[in-house]
């Protein structure tokens, strides 16, 4: 458990120095955290496949069958070919984003080192492929607390139900840093598993330490934010209670309704990513960063987060997304419905947290790099 960023820091990669860990040569800005080893030692965007192509030539079939490979390509190898596919794919059902991190899509028939944390006992073989994403490290924050406040008291509800959308499409996509789930990791790294401040204390008492010596406690947490919602927000609106919203007179409260039903109904239809869990690792990065206002404590949480991280980089990934997608033509056409549905469900989230962010246009704080 950290109770100084700064002191643990020196005694983890000070004098004596620590296996993995990245020294912090140069004096950084306090938000910006350790550079995280990257375990996985791969190219960005794609991967050649070592090995036959008739693998990839099944896929380039899809992506034509799907308009996104033309006659106009076939002066291309396979393998570009199929790489200008993919992008093609993210321009169409992405675009470009503001608040959500860039990720690469990796598409080999192997992750380089990643075959020997995973287990692959369920796993189909038969020209089997791994397609997985990688996320970019840097996050543009979005402060939403005072739109979401004027949201609730415009109309009740949703405010809770605007932050709801935002934390389960960042559940559902590449993960979301929020007010809840930095309270989550903040209980386990530096309060012992306790989730109140009684539990705290009575662990605080149990160990005989004091209160006095942590920077961070349950209390001060909660004390950062004026709505109990802002660490445990729900689906306060029903579908009825969105759709009179989106009538209301301010057209600006009717474009977050807009979006936030946009957004749950991609949720409801089934949209998103899987995890990474099949690498048995833990995906250290995750793809928004909403917080109430640059004064809260989830930044500092994440940064805390990824400096210990850092330490025990081996149980980490920068993936967060792993598929294991047999290349047949039906599987992949499968595989490729599924995933532009993630990346529709992707850019809803990206044009949401732009709808919540309070910030004049063209204003920018730092980008938080989590990298």
């Amino acid at each position: 458990m950290y109770r100084c960023t700064e002191a643990a820091l020196h005694e983890l990669t000070g004098e004596n120095g620590c296996k993995d860990a990245t020294p912090a040569t140069n004096k950084r800005d306090p938000r910006d955290p350790l550079a995280l080893p990257r375990r996985f030692n791969v190219p960005g965007s794609y991967v050649k496949n070592p090995a036959s192509n008739a693998p990839l030539g099944s896929l380039a079939l899809t992506l034509y069958e799907d308009g996104f490979i033309t006659e106009s390509d076939s002066h291309k190898d396979l393998h570009d070919l199929v790489k200008d596919g993919f992008e093609r794919v993210r321009e169409s059902d992405l675009g470009p984003v503001s608040f959500v991190a860039s990720f690469d899509l990796i598409v080999s028939s192997k992750l380089d080192r990643l075959d020997e944390c995973l287990d692959t006992g369920d796993v189909a073989t038969t020209d089997p492929y791994w397609f997985a994403l990688e996320l970019d490290g840097r996050l543009e924050p979005c402060n939403g607390g005072r739109r979401l406040l004027e949201l609730e008291s415009t109309v009740p509800g949703l405010g809770e139900t605007s932050l709801f959308a935002v934390e389960m499409a960042g559940a559902r996509t590449t993960g979301c840093w929020s007010p809840g789930f930095a309270r989550d990791v903040a209980s386990y790294l530096f309060w012992r598993g306790a989730t109140t401040q009684k539990e705290f204390l009575e662990e605080m008492d149990a160990n005989e330490e004091d209160e006095e010596g942590y920077e961070l406690t349950p209390a001060q947490y909660d004390q950062a934010f004026k709505f109990d919602w802002a660490c445990s927000s729900s689906r306060a609106l029903d579908a009825f209670g969105l759709l009179h919203a989106l009538d209301h007179p301010d057209t600006t409260v009717g474009d977050v309704a807009e979006k936030v039903c946009e957004v749950l109904t991609l949720i409801d239809q089934g949209a998103g990513f899987p995890c990474a869990g099949i690498t048995e690792l833990e995906s250290v990065y995750r793809g928004c960063f909403i917080c109430w206002d640059p004064d809260d404590p989830v930044g500092r949480v994440l940064d805390d987060y990824l400096e210990y991280a850092n330490q025990g980089s081996d149980g980490f990934t920068t993936l967060c997304s792993v598929w294991n997608v047999s290349t047949t033509r039906e599987a992949f056409g499968e595989w490729l419905k599924s995933y532009r549905q993630g990346l529709k469900l992707y850019r809803a989230l990206d044009q949401l947290l732009s709808l919540l962010d309070t910030r004049p246009t063209g204003e920018t704080d730092d980008s938080v790099n989590q990298s």
